[in-house]
């Protein structure tokens, strides 16, 4: 090796000067009463799920989704349980996503915890069928929604003693899913950006956490905006049936991922097998995964209906 470029190797291996420091970034947070905790998507699935079991922790909370309504159920749920700050808005939008922390940080005083977990999936379709301005929308609420979060919010969590960061992506940021390239192109991107800032952040106090949840049983796929109702409802029947993970177990692992300050969780068996085929085989894993998977039968339509 090239003796600058050694030098430039060791200048980022060497651990924070300040043993008190490195000794804080590796303790776990295991105490959530009192900690300030934003929750995007916090209106059903995994979003709400955390928001239940964070309140029953004791920890205060600040929650969005673009659905008021489904938001204010989340709401109306803890607020027994826990102080909370709600606020209705989409994700993609970066205008609203700044406002958003201020206002966390002016009525708390200190955010904690950002949990970057807003999502929305498409209808099963080729590459080639997708619409721009649906593929265009995945990215902006699934990948720039996490960028505007951690943005937003990292100058707050720099402050704290302890802190962390929290991004969703999915299996298919692990695994190319076929007839889902906007929603795999939005994951995979998540996952690169969380690992650029957890590499940036190492000398922290921010642990940063990148998850990789598989089949969950969330309304996803439910929540597709389309016209095609019964193709939708088929859709969503199968995905129930191959999702083995309830909304409260993935929850509770991120919750524990948290605490631990875990840099990479999977969700679910299936994750697993995923994560280990891809590893082991990387350009050949869709032989197994995808043996049976059928492109022409499970893809939607061309023409919208």
């Amino acid at each position: 090796m090239d003796k600058d470029y050694t030098a430039i190797f060791l200048s980022y291996s060497v651990p924070p000067t300040n043993p008190i420091d490195h000794y804080i970034i590796n303790i776990q947070m295991k105490n959530l009463k009192n900690k300030v905790i934003v929750i995007t998507g916090a209106g059903s699935g995994i979003g709400r799920a955390l928001a239940i079991q964070l309140a029953t922790q004791g920890a205060r909370l600040a929650l969005n989704d673009w659905n008021e309504e489904q938001l204010n159920q989340t709401r109306h749920l803890i607020s027994e349980h826990s102080e909370v700050l709600t606020e209705a808005f989409d994700v993609g939008e970066s205008s609203s996503f700044f406002a958003f922390a201020q206002s966390v940080a002016d009525h708390y005083g200190q955010v904690d915890v950002l949990i970057n977990n807003a999502g929305i999936a498409l209808e099963q379709r080729k590459t080639i069928d997708i619409p721009m301005e649906d593929f265009e929308k995945t990215l902006q609420v699934n990948l720039w929604g996490v960028i505007y979060g951690s943005r937003a919010f990292l100058p707050f969590l720099m402050d704290r003693p302890e802190a962390a960061l929290v991004n969703i992506s999915s299996i298919f940021g692990v695994v190319g899913q076929p007839l889902q390239s906007a929603y795999v192109t939005s994951k995979f991107a998540v996952r690169g950006f969380t690992e650029v800032l957890r590499n940036e952040l190492t000398s922290s106090k921010v642990a940063i956490t990148c998850v990789h949840p598989g089949g969950i049983r969330t309304n996803i796929i439910r929540n597709i905006a389309t016209k095609q109702l019964e193709h939708r409802e088929k859709f969503a029947q199968a995905f129930d049936k191959m999702a083995k993970t309830n909304p409260d177990e993935a929850a509770r692992q991120i919750i524990s991922a948290i605490q631990k300050k875990k840099r990479r969780l999977l969700i679910g068996r299936d994750a697993l097998i995923m994560d280990i085929l891809a590893r082991l085989l990387p350009a050949r894993y869709h032989q197994i995964i995808y043996r049976n998977f059928d492109v022409e039968r499970f893809s939607f339509a061309r023409s919208r209906q």
